[in-house]
């Protein structure tokens, strides 16, 4: 028997060096078992994807956070509330146009079945009262409180928006 393998590896293996080198034939099997435990691991019932703060202006002490939820669990969840420490407070917000005048509208709660984007001009983390300045490139903790859940503690990147 013999394997050979090409692209985008390159190296050949017959039943001669696996048998002549018990080394070898360990660390074949172990990458093989690796690869494949590393493809069945379980996704988290909860995906936080791209979660950043928008870098505000020197002396504005109010600020918004985005990201992707993705909900794994096969059924909805609801996102009650976000929380935090280095602001005064935090909120859901969604952003809307109105008889050609923009508002801002606070949500409760959010129900999520298999994905929801907070972006900007749209849902968002409404963060009031931000009590030193954010840094660019720095991460701050928001909680993410979801009902029958623990909180789930997600670090934001500040960055400009694009």
């Amino acid at each position: 028997m013999s394997l050979s393998v090409q692209y985008p590896y390159h190296f050949n293996i017959s039943n001669e060096s696996l048998i002549m080198n018990p080394l070898k034939t360990l660390t074949v099997f172990l990458l093989i078992a690796v690869s494949f435990l590393a493809s069945c691991a379980p996704k988290p019932d909860i995906e936080i994807e791209d979660p950043w703060l928008r870098l505000m202006p020197e002396g504005v002490s109010s600020t918004a956070g985005f990201m992707s939820i993705k909900n794994n669990t096969g059924a909805p969840i609801v996102l009650e509330d976000v929380s935090l420490d280095w602001a005064n407070h935090a909120m859901m917000h969604e952003s809307k146009v109105v008889d050609g005048m923009a508002k801002m509208e606070h949500l409760d709660e959010l129900v999520i079945d298999n994905e929801l984007v907070f972006q900007p001009g749209a849902k968002h983390i409404m963060i009031m009262g931000v009590k030193e300045p954010l840094v660019e490139g720095k991460s701050y903790n928001i909680r993410l409180h979801f009902k029958d859940r623990e909180p789930i503690e997600v670090a934001f990147k500040v960055r400009q928006a694009k």
